[in-house]
């Protein structure tokens, strides 16, 4: 009886730290509107289209077309949003493994746009980078738009706020001013000094992660459904 409780006493201590130590290697899709679909790491399979509560794992290439969306959410609170809004988005997860304190996560940012809402971790293992061309963002506990376009070799990063870097062909440029933004042209910094965010974006970035209608530029200001 008393080799009972003491084994008993035991596994409850040591829960906790099991539960810690698990590993994730995979992403939930929490929302999506329109047409997203992943095609996985093994050459035979055939692309399927994402639904809600389907999961996103390593080696997964991501495909938003025109007019979708779609967020996914790491086991650890982190959203990672998939933009059409403006032309397709393509994605690869080329690394996703998270387990205890460590987070290790590269997406490969082929074209289109990314929506990031991320937390950090304090291991020296962890790490989370988007490549996109020659340059690399490097986020921790950030909110921050990116858009990629390989045809122009043009990459804009928007800064909201958090701890982010990106690192290109000459230099490492810490990302310092909330919501400023900056531009990268064939993997060298195109300006001398940040740009302030337009206020719309900002607010658009929130709607993004609310799933609602976003603001369209102009004087009309007409909201964006996506359809």
């Amino acid at each position: 009886m008393r080799l009972q409780t003491l084994l008993g006493w035991t596994l409850a201590m040591a829960l906790p730290s099991l539960l810690w130590a698990t590993a994730y290697n995979e992403m939930e899709v929490v929302d999506l509107q329109g047409t997203v679909m992943v095609q996985h790491a093994k050459a035979s399979s055939t692309p399927t289209a994402l639904m809600t509560n389907s999961t996103v794992e390593k080696g997964d290439t991501l495909t938003c077309y025109d007019k979708s969306w779609v967020i996914l959410k790491t086991h650890s609170g982190a959203r990672i949003g998939l933009d059409g809004l403006l032309g397709p988005t393509i994605v690869n997860v080329d690394e996703f493994f998270l387990e205890g304190p460590d987070r290790q996560i590269r997406l490969v940012l082929q074209q289109g746009v990314l929506f990031l809402k991320t937390n950090g971790y304090g291991s020296k293992q962890s790490f989370f980078e988007i490549s996109a061309g020659a340059v690399v963002t490097s986020v921790n506990d950030t909110e921050a738009r990116i858009a990629y376009s390989p045809a122009e070799a043009g990459l804009l990063v928007q800064y909201f706020t958090g701890d982010m870097n990106v690192i290109d062909k000459d230099h490492e440029e810490k990302m310092q001013i909330h919501h400023s933004e900056r531009h990268w042209k064939s993997g060298v910094m195109a300006d001398k000094e940040p740009s302030p965010v337009d206020d719309l974006d900002w607010i658009n970035y929130k709607k993004f992660f609310n799933s609602e209608p976003r603001v369209a530029p102009g004087s009309n200001n007409f909201l964006l459904t996506g359809e």
